[in-house]
């Protein structure tokens, strides 16, 4: 978990000699081409952040670890670089900035990728605070030529809240200390987004018309809460625990909301 720049170098070195083997005719010219999108990557960069009152500042001393971030980017990249997990994308490019993906793009005129700019924060509301993470995903066909298209959807991805306020913060401090609650959230977080990517990622070299059938939150019988969720909005995507849900508001986001356990009947 501490090794992320091997990871990243590796990544990237993979991801190169990849687009450029893709790039040039060679010997497999005659071989049945390989119609897997790329994923590009964007992880977070720096520090997790607490938003108060939409104001964006450190967390406070108390609930801080010597990893700034929780380790995210690193575990996202872990789980995402799993040579052995079987991934739907035919590489994995990871980028810094907006700029550096479109250059990465232009390798890879005419092919199909899928751009995840990944952003995370600590969202503190009336005594509680929630792991929010951001994924803007862009769908991107047909590279570099004149039928280019690009659909961009915004995911939004929120942890079950934690008790914690920021003006006392040694009196939550357990949940903040490193392999505690937050830091068992982050990981999760990881895997979620990781097993959601792969989902979407494999949808895109999939002709519409063989789509599943997307329930609806009604036909499911979840009732999440969620004041932007109508019972007619559809189900991306299901996990143990949480619903992925396109709604109306904004138009196309999908929202990633845990649901509350149910009683257990034998208690």
């Amino acid at each position: 978990m501490r090794s992320v720049g091997m990871t990243v170098g590796a990544v990237l070195l993979l991801a190169s000699g990849t687009a450029a083997e893709a790039a040039s005719p060679g010997p497999r010219a005659g071989l049945s081409p390989d119609l897997r999108p790329v994923l590009v990557l964007e992880p977070p960069h720096g520090a997790l952040q607490l938003v108060r009152h939409g104001t964006r500042g450190p967390l406070p001393s108390a609930w801080r670890t010597s990893e700034p971030d929780r380790g995210f980017s690193q575990g996202l990249l872990m789980q995402l670089s799993q040579a052995s997990a079987n991934w739907p994308w035919r590489t994995l490019v990871v980028s810094s900035s907006a700029p550096e993906s479109d250059r990465q793009l232009q390798s890879l005129m005419g092919q199909d990728a899928v751009i995840a700019v990944v952003r995370d924060e600590l969202l503190e509301r009336t005594g509680k605070v929630q792991l929010h993470v951001t994924l803007q995903l862009v769908t991107v066909r047909a590279i570099a030529t004149p039928h280019e298209t690009r659909l961009s959807t915004p995911v939004d991805y929120l942890a079950p809240p934690l008790v914690g306020n920021s003006t006392s913060p040694r009196r939550s401090r357990a949940h903040f200390v490193m392999d505690g609650p937050l830091d068992d959230q982050v990981s999760t977080a990881a895997t979620d987004l990781s097993q959601f990517l792969a989902t979407i990622v494999a949808r895109v070299s999939v002709p519409d018309s063989l789509h599943p059938h997307n329930p609806t939150l009604a036909e499911l019988g979840v009732h999440p809460a969620c004041a932007a969720c109508r019972a007619s909005d559809p189900v991306v995507y299901e996990q143990p625990g949480r619903i992925w849900v396109r709604v109306g508001r904004p138009p196309g986001t999908i929202l990633a909301l845990p649901l509350a356990r149910r009683p257990d009947p034998r208690r």
